[in-house]
């Protein structure tokens, strides 16, 4: 072998559930050139449906097949290429919705914003499921968009008020990847690519040129069967049924009494032989045509075979692809093309088991056998030529490493998902609305707009679909989320005046929020009712400030005035309790300019002689408090009321002191010569008043 060649060879190594196939060879132009393979079974069941379930075993195979290789190619083999098994994916369906207040034109970064939430949802679904356990998400992919809840193929360009997508999530356990480097360091190996066992596939039977198509690649091992779905170029959902081989097998054991390494060989023996000669547990020798051994299969296969078509109905969107190719040693079972392709309800030639003899660019000189388990071996050397020495790929976001596993071909949103940014991180969301009632009617008060983010690539502006590769440097700078809707109380007031009651002002229209007076500056919440009561009278204002008015006296601007008073800006209402003594009634009497005429009250007998005298005694009195002046002492200072033809009332002192009431700072206090006074109490010469603000 040429020193050359040696030190390009790439060992690819396929770790499956019964077998372990090594396959060595190097790049020659576009083509790969095969100079060795080994294959082994293990020799005990060492993993189970895929899974490594005892490292040491399984690495004395690895070691086993690697010697042997070695000594054929007369060189020394330290790095491998290998895969995770499919059947180590874990899927999440979600469904996710976005519902806007107006119908708009929804733009890729709408869509995009709608995945990544999608996307979230299925991690927080997968790690309720798995705990703790770390996991990659490897893939994902829209199933169905909706567009005001009916499905669409694409949301881009369409106006609605309410877009959504089901999705599909590909999730790869870390503790895997762990395992099966555990394996090839006891092998003397160290990994120098990791890919996915349906990418190896993908990539050695469906060339780049032909994955615009809708395909599935079926890969039917011994533990389980791994699908694939290719679309628009890419790779775009992986799936698993842990239904496989194995299951036909053991349907065999159990019907023919033979151990599980005989029934292979009696499964293995259908491909080129009518009858098949067999010895069961007991030792005692059988025969069994393979039309027979086919009947006992059945039931099985049928199983097996709808339940690949279901997994490739849901992972495609509840519809049949263009084609299915089928690989690995199970596909060569019991006619699995032709099953699957009733069940798709697609021609015969659409779906088709693909071997060794089907590839191209593979140049054999290594003379391996024309099987379909052949596939993915081959597969995992031409994805790690491709990808020589980069099972992750690493980029800095924001600063710190994220890695990739190379599992597709990577986007910033790749990075994004790996990192842990949430999406509205990247996709603002808007401000929420602000619901209330005003007099009954729904008030809506939007939010605002948020601010998206801004995203460089090695320093020049990108999107979140442009592609990555290793040492890239993403800078983003994060989403501003958007202002709330909100809204006071002034902003629905158009013109306003205000009046003050008993030291309070109140602005009018008075305004209620959930029934208490408020402020104009108060702020409206979210789901309250805001009343705006219009007030002209005085009578609509107190009923309005739930005042009794039984035994109160109301006087506006020191005037007493009717209850019909129309309400005036600036105008000062003082409410006081009377007292119901005569004096009291009769000052209210003067005030309101109510006194009966005095021929009214006479009466013809002598009662209203009498009663005469004593109006004549009253009047005395009025009259020489008419034609004096009074010394009042008011708030320590000595205050003269000139003579009158009326009484004075404690209303009166206003006129002749400073004090303010046109600018409250609390309630009015009114103290009489050491007691609590009222507005319309009447002044004696010599009272002494306190007058005060209480807050």
């Amino acid at each position: 072998m040429k020193d050359y060649i040696k030190e390009t060879l790439c060992f690819g190594l396929d770790i499956g559930t019964r077998t372990v196939i090594g396959v060595v060879g190097y790049k020659d132009g576009n083509d790969f050139v095969i100079v060795a393979y080994e294959r082994r079974e293990h020799e005990e069941r060492a993993m189970l449906d895929g899974q490594i379930h005892d490292i040491g075993k399984v690495a004395k195979t690895v070691y086993e097949v690697k010697a042997a290789l070695e000594q054929k190619l007369d060189t020394k083999l330290t790095e491998v290429a290998i895969a995770a098994a499919g059947r180590s994916l874990s899927t999440q369906i979600v469904g996710v919705m976005h519902d806007y207040e107006e119908a708009q034109e929804f733009t890729l970064a709408n869509v995009h914003h709608l995945e990544l939430e999608g996307v979230e949802k299925a991690k927080k679904m997968q790690k309720a499921v798995s705990g703790e356990t770390d996991y990659f998400c490897v893939a994902y992919s829209v199933i169905k968009y909706y567009l005001d809840d009916y499905e669409m193929s694409n949301l881009e360009g369409h106006k609605g008020t309410r877009i959504g997508a089901r999705l599909l999530a590909t999730f790869l356990p870390k503790q895997v990847i762990d395992s099966l480097y555990a394996v090839t360091e006891r092998a003397e190996l160290t990994v120098s690519h990791l890919t996915l066992e349906p990418i190896a596939a993908i990539n050695a039977v469906i060339p780049e040129n032909i994955r615009l198509l809708n395909l599935a690649l079926v890969d039917i091992g011994a533990g389980t069967s791994d699908i694939a779905i290719t679309k628009e170029g890419s790779v775009v959902a992986y799936g698993m049924i842990p239904y496989a081989g194995d299951e036909v097998t053991e349907a065999i054991v159990h019907k023919y009494l033979v151990d599980f390494q005989t029934a292979e060989y009696m499964k293995q023996q259908m491909k080129v032989a009518d009858s098949i000669v067999f010895n069961d547990i007991l030792g005692l020798p059988q025969e069994v045509s393979v039309k027979d051994l086919e009947k006992t299969i059945a039931e099985v296969m049928s199983t097996l075979t709808q339940s690949i078509s279901d997994k490739i109905l849901e992972l495609n969107g509840a519809m049949a692809p263009n084609a299915v190719f089928c690989v690995g040693g199970g596909s060569e079972m019991s006619n699995v093309p032709e099953r699957l392709a009733n069940l798709l309800e697609l021609l015969n030639q659409r779906v088709a088991t693909r071997s060794t003899e089907h590839l191209v660019k593979i140049k054999d000189e290594a003379d391996i056998p024309n099987s379909p388990d052949m596939i993915t071996p081959l597969g995992i050397c031409m994805t790690a030529l491709e990808n020589r020495y980069s099972e992750f790929t690493m980029v800095t976001l924001n600063g710190k490493q994220v890695q990739l596993l190379n599992a597709k071909k990577l986007s910033i949103l790749d990075a994004i998902v790996a990192s842990g940014i949430e999406h509205t991180a990247i996709f603002p969301q808007r401000g929420k609305t602000l619901m209330f009632k005003l007099n009954g009617e729904r008030i809506r008060v939007k939010g605002e707009k948020g601010t998206p983010a801004t995203i460089t690539l090695n320093g020049a502006l990108a999107t979140i679909n442009d592609h990555v590769v290793e040492g890239d440097h993403i800078v983003v700078e994060f989403a501003t989320a958007g202002q709330d809707g909100i809204a006071k109380v002034g902003d629905y007031v158009e013109s306003t005046y205000s009046v003050t009651v008993n030291g309070t002002q109140y602005m009018l229209p008075l305004a209620l929020l959930n029934d208490e007076i408020v402020s104009y500056e108060t702020p409206i919440e979210e789901a309250v009712t805001l009343e705006l009561l219009e007030i002209k009278t005085l009578d609509e204002l107190l009923k309005a400030l739930n005042y009794n008015m039984e035994n109160q006296v109301v006087t506006v601007n020191l005037e007493v005035v009717p209850e019909t008073y129309k309400l005036m800006s600036n105008d000062v209402i003082l409410i006081d309790v009377l007292e119901k003594d005569e004096i009291h009634e009769e000052t209210c009497d003067n005030i309101n300019d109510t006194l009966l005429p005095q021929e009214e009250n006479m009466a013809e007998s002598g009662e209203g002689e009498k009663e005469s005298a004593q109006v004549d005694v009253q009047e005395e009195t009025s009259l020489k408090s008419q034609t004096q002046n009074l010394y009042i002492m008011a708030n320590g200072q000595m205050v003269q009321l000139p003579a009158q033809e009326s009484t004075y009332i404690l209303a009166n002192i206003f006129d002749f002191i400073d004090f303010d009431l046109t600018k409250p700072q609390g309630t009015v206090q009114l103290i009489r010569n050491g007691m609590p006074a009222t507005l319309v109490d009447v002044l004696q010469n010599g009272d002494t008043l306190e007058i005060y603000w209480k807050r």
